[in-house]
C-alpha cells in the first residue's frame, strides 16, 4: 500500500483530527517556522485528490474550515521537501490507526490504557483479555489502578469457558474503541514501526 493509498484508507475522522491539530510538536528545524498546524493542513488538502480533500474538510468545524481555506488562498510555492514532510506525517498518523490491533496494547503507555478502560466495559475487556497472550493481560492489569485491576481480575476469574470467536470479537471491539480515542486526540497509538515519533 502506498502512502497516498494509506491516507485514502484512513477514516475521515482520523485524518480530520490531524488536519485540525497536526504539527504543533514538529521537531524538524527546517520546517518548524513555516509549517504551523493550519499551514500543514492547507498543504495536505492541496496535495490530495479533490474528493478526499472535500471529505476531510467536511469533518472539520466551521472555524477550522475557514482558517484552512484562508491559508490555502495564501499558499504560493510549496517547497517539495515541505510537502513531502507533511504527507509523511499524515501517512504516519493514518498508519498507526490502520495497523493497530489488540495485541499492540503491550506497546502502549499505561496512562493511555487507563484512559481507554472504563469499569462499565469490564465484561468486554475480560473476554478480550481471556483470549489474549499473557503479556497483554499482564500489561493491562499493571497499567490500571489497583481498584480497576482488581475488578478486571475478578471478571477474568469468573469467565468460565468461552468461544474463541467471542474473545476475538471483544478484542476487535476494544481495539476500535482505542482507535476512536486516538482519532479524538485522547490517547496515542503505538508507532507501527516501533519508533518513537511525535505527531500531534
Amino acid at each position: 500500500m502506498t502512502r497516498l493509498e494509506t491516507l485514502r484508507a484512513a477514516p475521515a475522522s482520523a485524518s480530520a483530527m490531524g488536519v485540525a491539530a497536526a504539527g504543533s510538536n514538529d521537531q524538524d528545524a527546517d520546517l518548524s517556522d513555516e509549517s504551523a498546524p493550519i499551514r500543514k493542513a492547507a498543504i495536505l488538502l492541496v496535495s490530495l485528490e479533490q474528493p478526499l480533500a472535500s471529505q476531510l474538510l467536511a469533518q472539520l468545524d466551521r472555524s477550522a474550515v475557514e482558517a484552512v481555506t484562508l491559508e490555502i488562498a495564501r499558499l504560493e510555492r510549496i517547497a517539495p521537501a515541505e510537502q513531502q514532510a507533511v504527507l509523511e506525517e499524515f501517512y504516519g498518523l493514518g498508519l498507526r490507526r490502520l495497523r493497530f490491533v489488540f495485541e499492540d496494547l503491550v506497546k502502549m503507555d499505561d496512562t493511555d490504557i487507563r484512559e481507554a478502560y472504563h469499569d462499565e466495559d469490564v465484561t468486554t475487556w475480560a473476554l478480550a483479555l481471556g483470549g489474549a497472550a499473557r503479556p497483554v493481560r499482564a500489561k493491562v492489569l499493571r497499567a490500571l489502578s489497583a481498584l480497576a485491576a482488581g475488578g478486571l481480575s475478578r471478571a477474568l476469574d469468573q469467565l468460565g469457558p468461552f468461544r474463541l470467536d467471542d474473545a476475538e470479537a471483544a478484542q476487535m471491539d476494544v481495539a476500535e474503541r482505542l482507535r476512536r480515542l486516538h482519532d479524538h486526540g485522547r490517547l496515542t497509538l503505538p508507532d507501527p514501526n516501533g519508533q518513537e515519533a511525535i505527531l500531534v
